[in-house]
């Protein structure tokens, strides 16, 4: 009962704390306070488990928290909390394509060992760090935080509008934790495979973002009222967001699966073992 509640109170309170939020000193706090604890947990594991370990590549971690901080927080969050889609569709970009590779890319096994030396923990890892299950996982939340009858009701709603982002965060690192992330389970995948695995992510997250690139009308109600920043009208400024999703991530992902080809290509010998 609670989520048609909250999308029927959507045209009057659902979403007034975002004009407020906006107006702080320093929009998106939180995800400062989030940066510390994360940062805080990881010096934590390398003072107490990295004696005689190999050395972690702290420089990523550290600029994947200072892209968290930037995309969550400060002018963008403004920008975003203040109507703009294409601001928060930017957000989303950067979290997933920027912020979690950057992170784990920072990780170490030797990090998890008191968790994964468990055998419960480490098989339910290693069976959502599966590339298959990963991929599925991100892709089933990445569309449903996109269908307006989802995100009209939680996106912008203050209960959920952090649960949301998350929620996307963790899928992110689930996606691409077989590409970057510490072996839990299976063996990383060989580079054609890592290629393949990144045209798949292109081809559905563009299945998302074609229909509201192309969409004749605004379909979040979040945007369809209100002021917007940098003059756009609702519906230009959700075109500019689709495009964002769809061609910039297109980029990204084709780019990077080019490299991978190409790198492979040049170096055959050393293919990995592949993992469906």
């Amino acid at each position: 009962m609670l989520l048609p509640a909250i999308a029927d109170a959507s045209e009057m309170h659902a979403y007034g704390w975002c004009e407020s939020a906006a107006q702080s000193v320093w929009p998106g706090a939180w995800a400062v306070a989030a940066a510390a604890i994360m940062g805080a947990a990881y010096w934590t594991a390398v003072v107490t488990l990295g004696r005689g370990e190999n050395k972690p590549r702290t420089t990523w971690f550290a600029w994947g928290l200072v892209a968290w901080v930037a995309t969550l927080s400060g002018p963008l969050e403004r920008l975003a909390l203040n109507r703009l889609y294409s601001a928060y569709i930017l957000q989303q970009v950067l979290l997933v394509m920027v912020v979690c590779p950057a992170l784990l890319a920072g990780l170490e096994g030797w990090m998890f060992r008191p968790l994964f030396s468990r055998p419960a923990p480490r098989a339910v890892m290693g069976f959502l760090t599966r590339p298959g299950i990963a991929l599925l996982v991100f892709v089933a939340v990445f569309t449903a935080i996109h269908v307006p009858s989802v995100c009209n009701q939680l996106c912008h709603v203050r209960p959920f509008y952090h649960t949301v982002r998350i929620s996307l965060f963790l899928a992110g690192l689930l996606l691409w934790w077989p590409l970057f992330g510490p072996a839990v389970g299976p063996p990383r995948l060989s580079p054609p495979l890592q290629g393949l695995y990144l045209l798949a992510l292109m081809l559905a997250m563009s299945a998302v973002a074609a229909p509201i690139t192309f969409a004749e009308t605004v379909l979040y109600h979040f945007y369809m009222s209100g002021p917007h920043p940098l003059g756009l009208t609702p519906l230009t400024d959700q075109i500019i967001g689709g495009l964002l999703m769809w061609v910039v991530q297109g980029i990204i992902l084709t780019g990077g699966a080019s490299v991978i080809f190409v790198n492979w290509l040049g170096n055959p010998q050393r293919q990995g073992h592949a993992d469906a």
